[in-house]
């Protein structure tokens, strides 16, 4: 995925699904993915695997499902929601609402803004 001539990435990984600049659903694949949902309000379901998720602008609910997935919120007031395995949420800019799971060694990073982190193992403030 190329986005103004350069390719999209996410965490520094090239994007294998990617939204467009309105509100999308995307949904994974059984397999490793990494997503990116660009600009609009998004929801982006990583299903199996390990996957990455991006939500980009716009107030996103970015759901990690099955795997142990990494979720970065990126601009806007969003909602990360983890598995049932150890994940990795990272809020970033505005005020987002993290929620692990249960029953995980999950790792909560808030943002600049207003964050709250639920049944995270290891809830931070990351300035």
């Amino acid at each position: 995925m190329f986005w103004l001539s350069r390719p999209l990435t996410c965490n520094g990984l090239p994007a294998t699904i990617a939204g467009t600049f309105g509100n999308d659903t995307l949904v994974g694949t059984p397999g490793n993915d990494v997503m990116h949902g660009r600009g609009g309000n998004d929801v982006i379901h990583g299903l199996q695997g390990n996957d990455i998720i991006c939500g980009g602008g716009g107030n996103d609910q970015l759901f990690g499902d099955q795997g142990r997935d990494r979720l970065f919120g990126g601009a806007g007031n969003d909602g990360l929601k983890g598995g049932m395995a150890s994940d990795r949420l990272f809020g970033q800019e505005g005020n987002d609402a993290m929620d692990g799971q249960r029953g995980n060694d999950d790792n909560c990073n808030g943002g600049i803004g207003a964050d709250t982190a639920r049944t995270c193992e290891q809830p931070r403030k990351v300035p």
